[in-house]
């Protein structure tokens, strides 16, 4: 293991702290595009969990409209 880190330490020790610069700003851009993937995946299932949760409140609400007029159908009936 130790022979596959050699080329890495000398490019390090050869290009000193720009190269350790260049090293935290690919590990820092690599972190944020994951977690970026991952919040982009997150909004996507919470607009389809809302996208649900709306058409299902909209046929319930058409339900008890429907309810509701069948009810004064029924009270109209009975006068």
């Amino acid at each position: 293991m130790l022979t596959e880190l050699t080329p890495m330490a000398e490019w390090l020790q050869a290009t000193g702290p720009y190269g350790i610069l260049v090293v935290l700003g690919w590990a820092f851009w690599i972190v944020n595009e994951r977690k970026d993937a991952a919040l982009r995946e997150l909004c996507d299932r919470v607009a389809e969990i809302s996208r649900a949760q709306t058409a299902a409140i909209v046929k319930f609400e058409a339900a008890l409209v429907a309810l509701k007029s069948a009810i004064e159908d029924l009270h109209d009936l009975h006068r």
